[in-house]
């Protein structure tokens, strides 16, 4: 009896499942996707060239890490065209997409994190 012996006829191995493509990959739903995608990066680009802006203008910590932020969505953006265009694998597009989440939340929580703990030095009036 093999392994996988007690999958039920007509169930794929779970390795078939695995290497698999999302349903959103396949050919039906690739154009919508691509808008998406490209409309998601042309979004954040402009978010991400205006908090480098602000960045810049005040000098800041916080700043700097929504500015890192912005540039982690952004990336992810660029996997999910460069995994539809067939530059990436479904593993390595995997991989990246949960390792971006991470940074993200790591990089919003630090900026957040960041903000409720200036001192009087740096508390500045809203300008």
């Amino acid at each position: 009896m093999s392994v996988m012996g007690w999958i039920p006829v007509g169930v794929p191995a779970v390795s078939v499942l695995l290497a698999s493509p999302p349903l959103l990959h396949a050919g039906g739903g690739e154009p919508l996707l691509s808008w998406v995608l490209l409309t998601a990066a042309g979004v954040t680009t402009v978010l991400f060239g205006l908090s480098l802006v602000v960045t810049y203008r005040r000098r800041s910590r916080r700043y700097l890490l929504v500015s890192a932020t912005l540039a982690a969505l952004l990336s992810r953006s660029i996997v999910g065209l460069a995994t539809l265009r067939g530059l990436l694998s479904p593993g390595s597009h995997h991989f990246l997409e949960h390792g971006l989440d991470a940074l993200i939340a790591i990089l919003l929580l630090a900026a957040v994190y960041d903000s409720t703990t200036t001192t009087g030095a740096e508390r500045r009036p809203n300008t």
